[in-house]
């Protein structure tokens, strides 16, 4: 249990406290009253307990009146009365006084002192007005004292003898007082007011200096959090930014020493001429000083000497106090990077734009050129089967036969240039087909030209057509043998290397193993806008009558095809290098197919065919063919002439040959009507082009074989005789069933 004194003691402090005021005078008045009166009401106490001791009970009872004005005024004082209770306090003071000195022994008696010290406390607590009151009032006091003893109103027996000069002495005492006590209360009032001035102006002293000092700690505050705003934009954005005064780097921040591949500390303190090509200088100070929206490129060199590409802005602001230059640096080799990409990807979609053109006018021309072809040829093999015995006939057959190979040969370069040709692709040994292309070329290239080669026996195969190889290969020869001008030196170069020595210039490259062929001559060499130039098709510097233009445009026509890589390496007067890369194949080679259709004995037959074409020489050429081999022939010159032709013969009709671009109705729709009619239907398609995937859709629909043009006759009577004994082979099955 905790002792309750320290709280009572609290209590009682409180409760003898003078009352609190706003105003400074008006509680320094109630700190002062209330210390009279306290100290009042103990002397009061005090005499009221001598008196009763004495037995003078008359002073008793009034110094207990005195004391109980005493506590009436202490409350007056506690309900906030300050001026009324002063007043009063002075007054019952006086009213005690006159009547302690009238009922006792007049102004001689010991209470008269109570009238200076009156007169010098209301002068210290008074107004000038109100201490004139009380000094009359006063005055009024001691003059009806003297009056009453000289009347005889007091009792003599306990007077003083007593004269009109007291009176007088009384009057002269109270005046000088009362003067002394005003000056020395007006004189502590200035004193008082003066020092309250100052401490007015102090404390507004003290708030200014107060304001100024949480101005600058503010302005010091705004400043620091200024500077980290800056440096943290500074530091946040990509670009790189740097402050400098009169040429001289004062500030950096890390974006532009990444750019600049060095610390920020290394920027700092240089010149910005340290990080420019001594041509560029001058013209970076101008635009720097410009004060242009309008950015400007330059190169910047970093302190290794490597230069960056940078897009910069520049602007003049007050920076502490100063004027300096803010400037800005925008890397520009990714962009740079970016825009040559853009501008190789521009450069293969117009050559792809070309191949796609050449690729339909391939299409185009293919069907109706191999028709001519195979029409050619087809005579010339009837007519040199019945012109045996005449030299001359054969040697000009010959020639027809040369002449059609090499325009065959043409339409499938331009299909292999524009990928719509098919390709066989096969394992392949490099080494075997380059060792027998080095053969032919030294029996055919003139002997002024030095061919070599070097193949390594242990190269991985590769899965590709070997006939596009071989055509590409030959076409890079004959333009190096056109190069050289007949004289030079030729090397075919093989090796396996790792697509990763490549993937910086071919990123497809990267993770695969590579076959590399290269075809080096010592030629004239080509320069850089050549260079651009070689593999678009038609594009030729042979001269009039001696190039198509299609020999190199073939060449990246099967790279493309095999998905591989070209290289061309060459300068005007130093040859050239073309190198070829494909990827390397872990496949097993296949069985070789039979070499050559024509040695084979011509297979005769009896069945009827319907023969669909429209070509009226090539119709009559295979018709006449085929009936001299046997067999029955119906003819149709369009698809719905076919249709017609097969429902009407449809008992009789062992084979179905039709080619695919018909009038009216094309082959695939013919085909599909007659296997609807009949599933088992045995039918051979002929085209002269045809897409890879349409022809496979067709194969897939129930098509027994598919004939390219130009074909062969004994190609086509072999075609036939496999489909019909394989028909005579399933009804041997059905009929042992």
């Amino acid at each position: 249990m905790t002792d309750p004194t320290p709280g009572s003691w609290r209590r009682w402090r409180e409760f003898f406290a003078p009352p609190t005021f706003a105003d400074e005078d008006s509680a320094r008045l109630a700190r002062v009253l209330n210390i009279i009166l306290l100290n009042g009401l103990l002397a009061l106490l005090l005499f009221t307990l001598a008196t009763a001791a004495a037995g003078q009970y008359d002073r008793t009872v009034k110094m207990a009146l005195g004391a109980g004005m005493a506590i009436i005024l202490f409350f007056l004082l506690r309900g906030r009365f300050l001026r009324l209770t002063i007043l009063l306090t002075f007054v019952v003071q006086l009213g005690l006084v006159t009547w302690i000195l009238f009922s006792g022994g007049g102004i001689h008696e010991l209470a008269t002192m109570l009238y200076p010290i009156t007169i010098v406390i209301a002068g210290l607590l008074l107004r000038k007005k109100e201490f004139l009151a009380i000094f009359l009032l006063s005055l009024l006091s001691a003059a009806f004292i003297i009056f009453s003893e000289l009347t005889g109103r007091i009792d003599p027996s306990r007077l003083q003898k007593t004269s009109i000069y007291v009176l007088i002495t009384v009057i002269a005492i109270f005046v000088l007082a009362a003067v002394a006590v005003r000056i020395l209360a007006n004189d502590l009032q200035r004193s008082r007011d003066r020092v309250r001035q100052h401490e007015r102006e102090l404390r507004e002293s003290n708030l200014r200096l107060q304001q100024e000092v949480s101005e600058r700690k503010q302005a010091e505050e705004s400043l620091r959090e200024s500077e980290t705003r800056f440096r943290t934009l500074a530091e946040s954005t990509f670009e790189g930014l740097c402050v400098s005064e009169n040429g001289l780097i004062i500030d950096a921040n890390s974006s532009l020493a990444r750019m600049l591949a060095c610390e920020a500390s290394e920027i700092i303190g240089r010149r910005v001429d340290d990080f420019l090509e001594p041509e560029m200088r001058g013209i970076v100070a101008r635009q720097m000083h410009a004060e242009s929206d309008v950015s400007f490129e330059f190169m910047v060199r970093r302190l290794d000497g490597t230069l960056v590409p940078v897009e910069s802005r520049s602007r003049t602001i007050p920076y502490q106090g100063r004027l300096v230059q803010v400037t800005t640096c925008h890397d520009l080799s990714e962009r740079r990077r970016s825009e040559e990409e853009q501008r190789i990807l521009e450069a293969e979609i117009r050559q792809n734009q070309k191949l796609e053109s050449l690729g339909t006018l391939a299409g185009g021309i293919a069907h109706d050129f191999n028709n001519i072809l195979s029409i050619i040829s087809g005579h010339a093999a009837a007519l040199s089967g019945k012109l045996k015995d005449n030299a001359e006939a054969q040697t000009a057959l010959h020639t027809i036969n040369e002449a059609s190979e090499r325009g065959s040969s043409m339409v499938r370069q331009i299909l292999t240039f524009a990928r719509k040709s098919e390709a066989d692709f096969r394992a392949l040994r490099i080494q075997d087909m380059v060792a027998d292309l080095v053969k032919m070329l030294r029996v055919t290239f003139p002997r002024t030209i030095d061919i070599s080669y070097s193949c390594p026996g242990d190269l991985p195969q590769v899965w590709m057509d070997p006939s596009q190889l071989h055509q590409a290969l030959l076409n890079l020869c004959i333009n190096a043998r056109d190069a050289m001008a007949g004289t030079g030196k030729l090397e075919i170069g093989t090796r396996l290397i790792s697509g990763d020595d490549i993937a910086a210039r071919f990123p497809a490259a990267a993770g695969k193993r590579l076959v590399r062929i290269q075809v080096i001559d010592t030629g004239v060499g080509m320069d850089e806008k050549m260079r651009a130039r070689i593999f678009e098709p038609f594009f030729t510097t042979k001269g009039r009558g001696r190039g198509t233009g299609l020999g190199l445009a073939v060449v990246y026509g099967v790279i493309r095809a095999h998905r591989g890589f070209v290289e061309v390496d060459s300068q005007p007067g130093a040859g050239a290098v073309f190198s070829l890369y494909f990827p390397a194949s872990e496949r097993q080679a296949l069985p070789e197919p039979p070499r050559d259709s024509e040695e084979l004995p011509s297979a005769r037959g009896s069945e009827t065919i319907l023969v669909v074409e429209d070509e009226e020489d090539l119709r009559e050429l295979l018709t006449s063919m085929l009936h001299d081999h046997g067999y029955s022939i119906l003819v149709a010159r369009d698809g719905l002439e076919a249709l017609e032709r097969y429902r009407r013969h449809r008992q009789d009709i062992q084979l179905v040959i039709t080619d695919m671009d018909l009038p009216r109705l094309n082959g695939a729709a013919v085909s599909q009507s007659i296997l609807s009619d009949n599933p088992g239907a045995r039918i051979v398609m002929i085209s002269g082009f045809l897409e890879t995937a349409l022809k496979e859709s067709i194969l897939a629909s129930g098509v027994r074989e598919f004939v390219a043009k130009p074909y062969t006759m004994p190609q086509m009577l072999q075609i036939i005789r496999k489909v019909l004994e394989m028909l005579q082979i399933i009804r041997k099955v059905l009929d042992e069933d």
